[in-house]
């Protein structure tokens, strides 16, 4: 009887701190919406028939947020908003969906706590407004189609992916592929096997070109692109800023889930290792020689960590008590930040001030 009633109380306990760790996720680092962004409402609106300046070309590119704020059919910056708090809560939801699946019941709202409290959840909180929520969707989509084993379901999330951010995509998915082989004893048969990974990236390849066709038909200003940053300059001011910020950048990387990533790391062989550090080096590499540094090595890493922390979860039988209280205490206790250079080339580090971001981001809302 006793027993019974114990057994009862711990659900209860593990969604209050499922409830908790959603309150804290928001609470630590504020809300905040991406730098004009009635400006970027205006440029999202009428995608792809819209001509756009060389350097704001790019958020064309990855249109899936902007097609459907032109359909919606309202020229509406709290719209453009609203549509974007929808997306970060449906990415959130279907990445959830997806380590439920994945997760053993017993550990299951341990794997919810550490990806609410993971990094890339963080910077879609500061950077309201931004496309980022969309590719996680394509993210969350493509875990769950390797999940499912559907190659219809791979190849349709692998197109959603690659139309809405091919560059980051491609980084992503050969990362997370290293990280299954490296792991691969610990996760499901044939996860991702390479016949599933060329089905992905056929996906993205496939995405790309429909997007590339649509810009080149429709509208001038997708020609710059990206591209419009590949330059000697940009690279030089990016590569001197991770320099420069090089022992705050490496702890805004994961944040954290460093704990994470370290205890799963050592438990595993030297061989293993070298593989997940080819993983982390191939996320790094964009991070480094792009302005938003933190930013884009958190986007392209989030497959590796969502699969990482099933991994963790998969995997109680190989650590003790204690490593999980280390890695959830270092989830909720490290601040996420985020380092990253604007137009001009100055260098930044957000976020500092929840408080103080919260304000602001009351009174920017309440004024558009």
């Amino acid at each position: 009887m006793v027993s019974e009633k114990v057994r009862s109380k711990i659900p209860v306990i593990a969604l209050a701190l499922l409830v908790a760790s959603v309150f804290w996720a928001l609470s630590r680092v504020g809300l905040s919406t991406i730098p004009g962004i009635a400006i970027a409402a205006d440029s999202a609106f009428g995608w792809p028939f819209k001509d756009l300046s060389q350097y704001s070309a790019f958020s064309a590119t990855s249109p899936i947020g902007s097609l459907i704020f032109t359909l919606i059919g309202k020229n509406d910056p709290v719209v453009f908003l609203g549509l974007h708090v929808v997306a970060l809560i449906a990415a959130l939801v279907l990445t959830l969906w997806w380590v439920a699946a994945m997760s053993p019941r017993s550990s299951r709202f341990m794997a919810f706590r550490l990806v609410i409290l993971s990094p890339w959840v963080a910077l879609l909180l500061i950077f309201l407004g931004s496309y980022d929520p969309f590719t996680v969707i394509g993210f969350a989509l493509v875990l769950l189609s390797w999940t499912y084993s559907k190659t219809l379901l791979i190849l349709l999330a692998g197109v959603i992916l690659g139309f809405q951010h091919f560059e980051q995509s491609v980084f992503a998915v050969f990362a997370a592929y290293l990280v299954v082989v490296a792991l691969q004893d610990r996760l499901p048969r044939n996860f991702l096997s390479p016949k599933r990974l060329l089905f992905t990236l056929g996906g993205l390849i496939s995405g790309k070109l429909a997007l590339t066709l649509i810009l080149t038909i429709s509208s001038e200003s997708g020609a710059f692109g990206r591209g419009a940053f590949w330059t000697a300059e940009w690279f030089r001011i990016s590569f001197v800023t991770s320099v420069n910020f090089w022992a705050v950048f490496l702890l805004s990387l994961f944040a954290g889930s460093w704990g994470l990533i370290v205890v799963v790391s050592v438990s595993v062989r030297r061989k293993q290792q070298v593989i997940l550090f080819t993983a982390f080096l191939l996320c790094l590499i964009p991070a480094v020689l792009t302005l938003d540094h933190t930013r884009v090595f958190v986007m392209t890493s989030m497959l590796s960590l969502s699969i990482i922390t099933v991994v963790f979860a998969r995997s109680t039988d190989l650590f003790s008590s204690r490593d999980f209280v280390y890695v959830e205490a270092l989830a909720w206790l490290i601040v996420p930040l985020s380092v990253w250079v604007g137009m001009d080339g100055t260098p930044y580090l957000h976020n500092v001030g929840s408080l103080d971001q919260l304000i602001m981001f009351y009174n920017q809302v309440t004024s558009l």
